[in-house]
């Protein structure tokens, strides 16, 4: 074969590579679209023998080029197993409990704009001194920034 010819075997193997790159590209400017933008600072503190407290939290949606709809914005506190604890949240927030999992969501709709104090959270328990706690948060283009010891890790 001279080098004017190409074979099947490299066409298909250019063809298959070619699938995925064209469908990063297709998908990039949906997922650069989606900036959503805004940010929720999450304030408080995590202690040993009583739990996790959060109070003064607020969203910042001055930068956000949209609404966040109900339950679209989702904390999720992975505890400790084996620790029997309550919660209490405010009016304004939705709570999910599975087990050793607490997830929270807003109950209304957060528009582009500051929303003043969210109302005061807590997860109570006789959590070990020590013991160490996860926090995440969804979605990924909400920017959010835990003040004090409460964006997970050792009960202190």
């Amino acid at each position: 074969m001279d080098d004017a010819e190409v074979s099947r075997r490299t066409v298909i193997t250019a063809g298959a590579w070619s699938v995925p790159v064209i469908a990063l590209a297709l998908a990039t400017p949906l997922a650069a679209a989606s900036t959503g933008g805004g940010t929720l600072f999450v304030t408080g503190n995590a202690f040993g023998g009583a739990g996790i407290f959060l109070s003064g939290s607020n969203y910042n949606g001055f930068d956000a080029n949209q609404t966040y709809a109900v339950g679209e914005i989702v904390l999720t506190f992975v505890l400790p197993e084996g620790v029997v604890f309550a919660v209490d949240a405010p009016g304004g927030w939705v709570v999910s409990v599975t087990d050793n999992i607490v997830s929270i969501s807003n109950g209304v709709a957060l528009p582009p704009n500051e929303t003043g104090d969210l109302g005061t959270f807590s997860i109570t328990g006789d959590f070990p001194q020590g013991s160490t706690y996860t926090v995440s948060s969804a979605p990924a283009q909400l920017n959010v920034e835990y003040v004090g010891n409460v964006g997970g890790g050792v009960f202190e």
